[in-house]
């Protein structure tokens, strides 16, 4: 039997949630999955990007090729879209129905990252809703933690 690999993190999840369909990840209805897919893109496309432009031009690429501008910029984008969120989970518990499903998973693990770098004042529907979703008896463990973790 061939091993199924994957390398991008939403397809990851999404075959997981798909795979162990009867933990209820991913809703069976196709409305709220439209939704989960809506987030799930947005999550990766609108506020991962952002993130990673910051941390290329801060820590990855070498410094003859980083450009402050485009931490800057980048902050500037990842606010404009996380403000697009902050409206839309008000009043929400979740970002697609009643029940955490993948697509919370994946944003609060992203705002976390945008925590760590200081992005989340100002947004305390996004902060207190990852806070949540860490508080859960099954979290992972905090970007910070983990990344002390395999510094020391």
């Amino acid at each position: 039997m061939t091993a199924t690999r994957f390398s991008e993190s939403i397809a990851i999840v999404l075959y997981l949630a798909e795979k162990y369909r009867d933990k209820g990840l991913i809703p069976t209805n196709l409305q709220q999955r439209a939704q989960l897919n809506r987030w799930l893109l947005f999550t990766t496309t609108e506020l991962e990007q952002p993130l990673w432009r910051i941390a290329r031009h801060t820590t990855l690429y070498p410094e003859s090729k980083r450009l402050p501008g485009e931490v800057a910029l980048a902050r500037d984008d990842f606010s404009d879209m996380a403000n697009v969120l902050e409206k839309y989970m008000s009043g929400r518990k979740f970002v697609v129905g009643d029940n955490a499903t993948v697509g919370d998973f994946v944003l609060a693990s992203t705002l976390d990252w945008a925590k760590v770098a200081n992005l989340l004042n100002g947004l305390p529907r996004l902060e207190a809703y990852m806070e949540q979703m860490y508080a859960r008896p099954c979290a992972p463990m905090r970007i910070a933690a983990a990344f002390a973790s395999i510094t020391r």
